[in-house]
């Protein structure tokens, strides 16, 4: 039976998700703020009942490259490794709540009514954010609820500004409705409208990347459900055919026009992602072990900048390439650490190869940094898949 206070820290931290996802927009420091001091408060309360009550503790082996980060980010202040101590203490502060959140995540995992509870509200929660999303794009003019100002007027999908980070959104979402669809036959229709409406978002937005991905992960999510004999090969291949026919339908709702120019405008010479990952190579190449500081990427890059468009490049536009950036190797094994710890449940639970989506979309983009909530609610629904045992 889990405890009245392990429920109720389980729902504050999904609460707290929830007001992480819909601020993502706010670029004042208040609702990071409110979401850090939250997760960090509600950890604290959950952590003095449950001594009191004298309840269990559970531990993952995850947890240690989780916490490795933030002592990495504290060891370079300690020792003066990083350039800039303050980034580098914010960055602290983001991987400590991180860090904690997925603690408390994991002792409420335990409970299978729980996990599926919690399973349930993340599918409906993604959906309305789906539609959401498309009903901003096309009506909002870039203010979030219509009324509050983002700072930007185009490829505003809901509370994101941004449309590869829907798309990254999107593929932790997306494989949870179409397994949903495949494992239960009786609602299989409404979660595969539930699957299509998240992936219209995309095709709204026009992420070349993330409609890659998705259809990846259509095929993804069909060949581990055949393997787990929830569907023979011939139903796969009936699903499958469902489930591009929905999304196609969906797509033609809110236009693939938009997608098609971009699909069909890419010039990878004109790509600025390229030189500004060779950049950061260099960056690698010069401090390989030791880094430059948690959070100083933006900071150093323009040392071994090679080129100026005449904006503010904030990110590596590669996850992986930054983290050694600023971490050195051990903080990219600590990375690298995480999915390999959680890749057999992930796989075990088929809609966990979403988390592996967004890592394989981490080549080429940033879901996991600039906004800390967000990197947050990923790791923590990787946590819920990988807990996931029946998948159903």
């Amino acid at each position: 039976m889990t405890p009245a206070y392990t429920r109720f820290a389980a729902w504050s931290l999904a609460a707290l998700f929830a007001f992480g996802i819909l601020t993502l927009w706010v670029r004042d420091r208040w609702a990071l703020a409110i979401f850090h001091s939250g997760v960090l408060l509600t950890t604290l309360i959950w952590s003095w009942l449950n001594l009191w009550f004298r309840g269990s503790v559970r531990f993952h082996p995850v947890l240690l490259p989780l916490a490795a980060i933030p002592l990495c980010g504290l060891l370079q202040i300690l020792t003066g490794l990083t350039v800039f101590p303050w980034a580098t203490s914010e960055s602290v502060i983001e991987w400590t709540a991180t860090l904690a959140a997925a603690f408390l995540f994991l002792q409420a995992l335990a409970s299978f009514s729980l996990r599926s509870r919690l399973e349930n509200a993340l599918l409906l929660f993604s959906t309305a954010i789906a539609v959401l999303a498309i009903f901003h794009l096309f009506t909002a003019q870039g203010r979030f609820l219509w009324i509050f100002d983002t700072g930007y007027v185009t490829e505003v999908l809901g509370p994101f500004v941004y449309r590869n980070k829907y798309a990254q959104f999107a593929e932790i979402a997306f494989p949870l409705a179409l397994w949903r669809a495949i494992a239960d036959h009786r609602r299989a229709p409404l979660f595969l409208t539930s699957a299509a409406l998240i992936a219209a978002g995309v095709v709204a937005g026009a992420s070349r990347a993330g409609a890659a991905f998705l259809l990846a992960e259509i095929a993804a999510v069909l060949l581990l459900a055949a393997r787990r004999q929830a569907l023979s090969l011939r139903a796969a291949a009936l699903s499958g055919l469902s489930a591009l026919a929905a999304v196609s339908l969906w797509g033609a709702v809110v236009g693939w026009d938009f997608f098609w120019q971009r699909l069909t405008g890419i010039d990878p010479l004109q790509d600025y992602r390229w030189p500004i990952m060779a950049s950061t190579f260099e960056m690698i190449r010069q401090r390989p072990l030791l880094g430059y500081g948690l959070g100083t990427w933006p900071t150093v890059y323009p040392q071994f900048a090679t080129f100026d468009i005449g904006v503010f490049v904030n990110q590596a536009h590669c996850d992986w390439l930054q983290w050694t950036a600023e971490g050195g190797l051990p903080l990219l094994a600590a990375f690298i650490a995480i999915p390999a710890l959680l890749l057999k449940r992930l796989l075990h639970s088929v809609w966990g190869v979403g988390f592996l989506t967004v890592l394989a979309h981490a080549a080429l983009d940033y879901p996991f940094h600039q906004l800390p909530a967000f990197t947050t609610f990923l790791l923590c629904a990787a946590l819920l898949a990988a807990e996931d045992r029946t998948g159903i």
